[in-house]
């Protein structure tokens, strides 16, 4: 898998109700299943993994910010 396709991936997993996105992320290889067309140096579920925190922290800052401007 290529870093796009690890992307792809993520930018799925991110559609699907939070609660479901550790399972998700687990059934990632963790090994990069393409490394000579990958650019990144991590394997394919860290990335995921990590795009997707990211993901989290933004949408709890958001529903927070949303609950102050009630």
């Amino acid at each position: 898998m290529g870093v796009n396709q690890c992307l792809h991936q993520a930018l799925l997993i991110a559609r699907q109700p939070r609660e479901q996105w550790r399972a998700q992320i687990e059934q990632i290889p963790e090994a990069c299943q393409a490394p000579g067309v990958c650019t990144g140096r991590e394997g394919c579920r860290q990335r995921v993994a990590d795009y997707l925190r990211v993901q989290w922290l933004m949408i709890e800052r958001r529903e927070a910010a949303a609950g102050r401007r009630r």
